[in-house]
């Protein structure tokens, strides 16, 4: 018997409807499929290509993805959240499907065959008794096909469990090893500028005055100054020649401070400011009510445990700085960028410059070593700005390493509060957790301007905007703040600080990272309360039993390997936005005398439905799982009452190649399952995991990110 089974084709095929907007055959025996998510190095390229040649039967290496074009490609939104597979994947898949029902219904009719005798391959159908036959390639051509619609409900029979094992090799990677791949920063035009942004030393410094004979070292070395107001860049044609200007211009120009950035202890800043306090429901939406008072229990029986968690501000810490490149002429922008959020750029822009969207074309271009976010939107306005002034010329704008780390938005520094009631029978009956952070939804959009870091030296007007609280389910501060456990009450409140000190927006994960690891290790410290198994202790709080499975398969795995001598270990689970993929990761370290951490090992389980590209998924936890280890181990931003000081490495330390530890990762496939966006779900549990055995090594909880030398010693020393 065949089993089927239903699947929701997903929120982007609502939009895009059409079997042709995400597959063309226009090119002999090659096939296109359609994108508006980005690929900034998360494998979607590789995963979206392969649904579709499993679906259609297709090598993958005949599989080709559109370049990403506003003019040309679905509009997804924004590339984040997880979402790519979700998305995407669901609609290409789907309309591989619809494809593949409706030709084979064709060929039958066109070869006089029932269906169940056609053999099909390499997409063509072919009678076995003749040489006639008909491709996917005849069919395109037909009136039929670009009528065939996706609905958003398709039954699908039982798929194949295939073959994860065999390597698949990643879209462009060949070219990108042999250093042929062309990303953004290697972009050439004839009579191109090359242009720089001349920085102010801080957010509050306004523009007063240049020394005019600067004018004659820009003469000479034929470069152009453009100034406005507080917003100052140079171009010239030599790249070089505006490197070098860059130090003489800023050495000519007198500021005025207008402001100090305050520079009080963060965390007390947090705990002091001004605030929007929410209420956050199971499910996780936020709601303007009444904030009840912490529930206290008398009962001699029970258990009442505290505990806080601080995170510092964190930047993207790109490899790469931002870039883009943009030419203007007769109303029209052609646009290059980065940004994972082209489409919402584009809509940006066209208010910005009030022009109608139409006369906007962004295309993505992978920046090297960049982020989808860090600088990507605001370096790709002030392209904009510059090419508008200095109409029909392509410019080449690329951010230095110091406007990288000084001026991108940063994610939040944040804390989190809790408390828990233990009854007689070490169950939680009583949670409550506040997150408090700055706002991580501060991307530009339109109507704000002002969030783009250029506009306010623009305007000359430095006033820190106000945001609002957002609401939705897993919105940023609150993002995974209600856990995925049964309790029997709960508690949660989002607090929204006002007037803190740095430009924040998102970053990856929002504010799961710290809510999730706050969780986590809170209820490690619970189970060492209570005397139980951490793996246990979790699955006594759970009825999932996705998640349960998870947690076995993680205990399973490191029951394989000894502990090593004088090694610690922690474990940590979450799913992301509990919605998304489930993740369970264990760590093994040691601490030295000189108390500096080594992680020795790690074991990663994840579930993220059904397996599009098991190299994929394990490559994104991988380097989720190394991100989110630096930021506990080592990365915080710097700064005094007048700048950032967080200006390069040195400044900013991230993780190093000696620390990184062996990764075992087990991925659990679920066929017939939904994708789940993997991206994100391995941030929080890893840093979670490395507090809880830094815990049993040193006996005491630390309290606050990074888990640095100088932060353990702080803390130990009192």
């Amino acid at each position: 018997m065949i089993n089927k089974y239903k699947i929701n084709t997903g929120a982007s095929v609502k939009d895009y409807n059409k079997v042709s907007d995400w597959l063309s055959f226009e090119i002999p025996n090659k096939i296109k499929i359609s994108s508006g998510k980005v690929d900034i190095g998360q494998h979607i390229s590789t995963t979206l290509a392969l649904i579709c040649s499993r679906e259609l039967g297709i090598d993958i290496n005949s599989i080709f993805v559109n370049k990403l074009n506003t003019d040309i490609t679905p509009n997804e939104g924004i590339t984040a959240s997880s979402l790519s597979v979700p998305n995407s994947g669901t609609a290409i898949r789907s309309a591989s499907i619809i494809f593949k029902k409706n030709f084979l219904d064709f060929a039958a009719k066109s070869l006089n065959l029932n269906i169940n005798n056609i053999n099909l391959e390499d997409g063509v159908a072919k009678d076995p008794n003749s040489n006639a036959s008909i491709s996917f390639w005849d069919f395109s051509k037909t009136g039929e096909f670009l009528k065939l619609s996706i609905p958003e409900i398709i039954e699908i029979e039982d798929q194949k469990n295939f073959d994860h094992s065999s390597h698949v090799e990643t879209k462009f990677i060949n070219s990108i090893v042999k250093g042929e791949y062309k990303f953004l920063h290697d972009l050439r035009f004839d009579d191109m500028l090359h242009a720089r942004i001349v920085r102010p030393p801080s957010y509050f410094h306004k523009f007063l005055s240049i020394n005019n004979a600067i004018h004659k070292y820009l003469k000479d070395h034929n470069l152009k100054l453009y100034i406005k107001n507080s917003f100052i860049a140079v171009l010239g044609n030599d790249e070089f020649e505006v490197i070098k200007s860059l130090n003489r211009i800023k050495n000519s120009i007198e500021w005025e401070q207008v402001n100090k950035l305050a520079n009080d202890k963060i965390f007390n800043l947090i705990d002091q400011n001004s605030k929007d306090s929410l209420i956050v429901k199971r499910g996780g939406e936020a709601f303007h009510e009444n904030i009840p008072e912490i529930k206290s229990y008398n009962n001699v029986d029970h258990k009442t445990l505290t505990s806080e968690f601080n995170k510092p501000y964190l930047m993207h810490g790109s490899i790469g700085p931002s870039a883009s490149c943009s030419f203007y002429k007769n109303g029209k922008f052609i646009i290059y960028s980065h940004s994972q959020a082209i489409y919402a750029l584009k809509s940006i822009l066209s208010n910005a410059f009030n022009l109608n969207e139409k006369n906007i074309t962004l295309h993505f271009m992978p920046g090297a070593g960049c982020y989808g976010h860090n600088g990507a939107d605001d370096v790709t306005y002030e392209a904009a700005l510059l090419s508008k002034e200095f109409e029909n010329k392509y410019i080449l704008l690329k951010w230095t390493r110091e406007d990288e780390n000084c001026w991108e938005p940063y994610g939040s520094a944040s804390k989190n509060k809790l408390t828990a009631t233990l009854d007689e029978n070490n169950k939680i009956i009583y949670w409550s957790s506040e997150a408090y952070s700055d706002t991580y939804l501060t991307r530009p959009m339109v109507g704000k301007l002002e969030y783009f870091v250029s506009q306010r030296f623009i305007n000359n007007d430095f006033k820190k905007y106000k945001v609002e609280p957002r609401t939705g389910a897993h919105m940023g501060i609150h993002r995974n703040l209600d856990p995925i456990y049964n309790f029997k009450e709960t508690r949660l409140v989002k607090n929204l600080v006002h007037d803190l000190p740095l430009r924040t927006s998102a970053l990856r994960t929002l504010g799961a990272f710290a809510n999730t690891t706050a969780t986590e290790t809170f209820m490690d410290d619970l189970c060492i309360e209570a005397n139980i198994d951490p793996f246990e202790f979790r699955i006594n709080h759970l009825d999932d039993n996705r998640a349960i499975d998870l947690l076995n398969d993680l205990k399973i795995q490191m029951e394989k390997d000894k502990p090593s001598e004088n090694g610690f270990r922690g474990i940590a689970f979450s799913r992301y936005k509990n919605s998304a993929s489930y993740c369970a990761v264990g760590v093994e370290l040691t601490v030295s005398d000189n108390v500096e951490v080594e992680l020795k090992q790690a074991w990663i389980s994840v579930d993220a439905g059904e397996v599009a590209f098991k190299e994929g998924i394990e490559a994104q936890v991988e380097g989720g799982f190394i991100q989110a280890a630096s930021w506990s181990l080592y990365e915080q931003v710097n700064f005094d009452n007048n700048e950032i000081l967080s200006k390069d490495w040195d400044g900013y330390k991230i993780i190093e190649f000696d620390n990184i530890p062996l990764i075992n990762t087990s991925v659990i496939n679920r066929v017939g399952f939904p994708y789940l966006g993997v991206g994100e779900a391995v941030a929080g549990p890893t840093g979670a995991s490395i507090s809880n055995a830094l815990k049993r090594a040193l006996g005491e909880r630390i309290k606050s990110m990074p888990f640095s030398q100088e932060n353990i010693t702080k803390q130990l020393l009192g």
